[in-house]
């Protein structure tokens, strides 16, 4: 499309969309305040008023108080004091087959992990209650991607209702209610607030009167970060751990060296985040007239910035752009990943707990301080349990929607 901008006019009754799709391009327009998120509005069961769907004044009041969280050297904490013990925790726990599917393997995993980070508490620790958490996790995380998908939306719409329901009473009321008792106790100065959990739902609790949420949005809220924080990184763990397996079939060298250099596993990590960002695609609506450039989106027209093919941009990642390379040379500026973490307002607020801190150009990472990420580390981890490609049943995606998504990706363990 030239300079990356497309506007297309199929008729007076139809929107006029406009396609971004060069490095450049996408960029600037994640950064137009004027462009209203607008991928999921299919999704808005759950979706509708949530921190991602959000604009203006709203957004950046619900944002500046979220962020709260990430005080105090937050993903530094997260990574070396919680991250280890659930991912091990998980492991010891489900890891009990010579044989598994990646993908439920790495909902497991994450399932622990986004529970801590949005606030909602594991009753009673059983099998089946954790068997509960991921159903829901899995039925819940549909209102993010319905806008792709291409079957019957109306039956996973009832599904998602159902979910939210259950996910309601029997997790987020007791865990609210917990929170609440220690608040009080905060409060009254019975405890010092280093005592309270570290998580969503207890910063939107402590901010309730500048909040103003009625109790229906903080249950989506707090769900919203439940299925962000597994889902994006399920998807970023399957592709990672494929271009790894990839990488090393040719190669004299065993991808298990990698679990020892957890540096360069970072920059697969990153490499394949590029290739294969969560959403293929932002959208956007114009709020009010927008430059686009090489063209302008006129208020209440679409605009659709295709994050994958900007990130392959060639002019951006050189001749071999479309291929996965972990030892790339990059430009001043531009991050490995890409674009795939977003942009502007909507930029990824978990970006560092996914895919750690980033070395700048030239600069050696201080061991003592570098943060590698979640998926670095459960791939090393991984690595060190002796996964393999299943010799025999190959992975498959799933059709049915635009997405780059693995359906299954069956794995062996060798000791």
């Amino acid at each position: 499309t030239g300079a990356g901008f497309d506007g297309r006019n199929r008729s007076k009754h139809t929107m006029t969309i406009h396609r971004v799709d060069t490095f450049h391009s996408a960029e600037a327009a994640l950064r137009q305040n004027d462009l209203k998120q607008s991928l999921y509005d299919q999704g808005g069961i759950l979706m509708d008023k949530v921190l991602v769907t959000l604009h203006g004044d709203e957004h950046r009041t619900r944002r500046t108080i979220e962020s709260q969280l990430f005080r105090r050297n937050f993903f530094r904490y997260y990574e070396s004091d919680v991250f280890p013990v659930l991912l091990k925790e998980t492991l010891n726990q489900f890891l009990d087959h010579d044989e598994m599917d990646l993908k439920k393997l790495g909902y497991r995993i994450m399932v622990h992990l986004s529970l801590s980070f949005a606030g909602i508490d594991r009753i009673d620790g059983s099998l089946e209650e954790s068997d509960a958490q991921h159903r829901l996790l899995i039925q819940l995380g549909q209102a993010a991607t319905i806008g792709q998908y291409s079957g019957n939306r109306q039956l996973i719409l009832d599904e998602i209702a159902t979910a939210l329901c259950e996910f309601e009473e029997r997790f987020f009321a007791p865990s609210r209610l917990r929170r609440e008792v220690l608040i009080e106790k905060f409060h009254r100065g019975e405890i010092e607030e280093t005592a309270l959990p570290r998580d969503i739902l207890t910063i939107l609790l402590m901010n309730e009167d500048k909040l103003n949420m009625s109790d229906e949005l903080m249950v989506r809220e707090v769900a919203f970060f439940y299925l962000a924080a597994s889902h994006t990184s399920v998807h970023t763990l399957v592709h990672a751990m494929n271009e790894v397996f990839n990488w090393y079939k040719s190669r004299s060298s065993e991808a298990s060296e990698l679990k020892s250099d957890l540096l360069l596993l970072q920059r697969f990590v990153l490499e394949s985040i590029r290739l294969h960002p969560s959403s293929p695609e932002a959208w956007r609506k114009a709020e009010e007239n927008v430059d686009l450039g090489d063209a302008q989106a006129v208020k209440g027209e679409k605009v659709v910035v295709d994050l994958q093919t900007a990130n392959r941009d060639v002019e951006i990642f050189g001749h071999d752009a479309g291929c996965f390379n972990p030892m790339r040379q990059l430009l001043p500026r531009v991050n490995p990943a890409g674009l795939s973490f977003g942009g502007g307002m909507h930029v990824c607020l978990g970006m560092n707990l996914v895919a750690g801190t980033i070395p700048k150009l030239g600069q050696t990472p201080d061991s003592d301080s570098q943060q590698y990420g979640t998926i670095t580390l459960i791939i090393a981890e991984l690595l060190d349990r002796g996964i393999q490609p299943h010799p025999t049943k190959l992975p498959e995606k799933i059709e049915a929607s635009e997405r780059d998504v693995w359906k299954i990706y069956p794995v062996i363990f060798e000791a």
